[in-house]
């Protein structure tokens, strides 16, 4: 579990003195709903989904970008969160810390998934093609880390399945220093055509898809894969024989059947209906009921023969 103790230094810097007015709450545009995709990949931009509780591209795409919906924190002083915490109620919906004053303490600001790779280097090589399965993609991770940032982590995790998530660890990586920062880290994609990433951005502490520190951040980003070209087609239905044409000629109506020594069994010519008659009568060696032919299967099994 993780740690619950408190930091041994608060990470707030005491309050200057209010020579400048504080800092806004964000702002947050209005989100346009995401484009249609067509034939040819287009950026979508997330917008929040009351049933998930988290932003969604429900259409795919070449990205899926989360836009301002992420900016704060919580509660945290003139940095409060819209909806938060913003993580998925189907999986393990967390409580954001409320401590701390935005930019200048911990908070995740914004998430994209991006269909490419990432360089030697660790720069983005978009591919401007749809995220898709089996395909590569890397997402970015826009924080606001306190002091140096060696303090503060993020985990990154991905699952397959928004509906029914099972976080799988991608990475953790800590701030590569103090204020706004940017983050990457590349994946394949898995099989699934709704799936979300999830960032635990948290102070000290220990990797988590649900860390509870007060200065902690968490949220989600659900977006739409396309299907692979090698994911195999539905398995038709099976195509049922035709039906046996009786022999014109032969036998109608109603039949008795007869024992077939060949068969094992009763048996009957075409008609419009079989009757055993009193062929199967009894069981085994039962007492008072021998059955004749016994065991009349084609597939010969032992019958029971106890009772009466």
């Amino acid at each position: 579990a993780p740690p619950n103790n408190p930091p041994t230094a608060p990470p707030t810097n005491p309050p200057a003195p209010p020579t400048t007015p504080p800092t806004p709450n964000p702002t947050v545009p209005v989100t346009p709903p995401p484009t249609p995709s067509s034939g040819d990949a287009v950026a979508q931009e997330a917008v929040y989904d009351t049933l998930y509780e988290v932003p969604r591209c429900a259409n795919v795409g070449s990205s899926c970008d989360s836009l301002a919906l992420l900016n704060g924190k919580g509660s945290m002083t003139n940095g409060q969160e819209l909806n938060a915490s913003n993580t998925n109620k189907f999986g393990q919906a967390c409580n954001d810390g409320n401590s701390g004053e935005y930019q200048n303490d911990e908070s995740i600001e914004q998430i994209t998934v991006t269909a490419g790779d990432l360089d030697a280097e660790g720069n983005p090589v978009p591919s401007g093609d749809f995220i898709v399965e089996g395909g590569r993609a890397y997402v970015t991770v826009k924080l606001w880390c306190w002091g140096s940032g060696a303090s503060d982590n993020a985990d990154i995790f991905l699952s397959s399945d928004a509906s029914s998530p099972d976080w799988q660890d991608l990475t953790t990586i800590t701030c590569p220093g103090g204020g706004e920062q940017t983050i990457r880290h590349a994946f394949d994609v898995p099989s699934g055509a709704n799936q979300s990433i999830r960032v635990n951005f948290r102070y000290n502490g220990s990797a988590s898809t649900c860390s509870n520190g007060n200065y902690d951040d968490h949220d989600d980003l659900i977006f739409a894969v396309k299907p692979g070209s090698g994911t195999p087609p539905p398995t038709p239905a099976p195509t049922p024989p035709p039906t046996p044409t009786p022999p014109t000629g032969g036998p109608s109506g109603p039949q008795t059947a007869s024992y077939d020594a060949g068969l094992g069994a009763p048996k009957c010519s075409y008609g419009s209906s079989c009757n055993s008659v009193g062929l199967l009568n009894g069981r085994g060696t039962i007492g008072g009921g021998n059955e004749p032919n016994r065991p009349n299967t084609l597939n010969a099994c032992n019958d029971g023969n106890y009772g009466s």
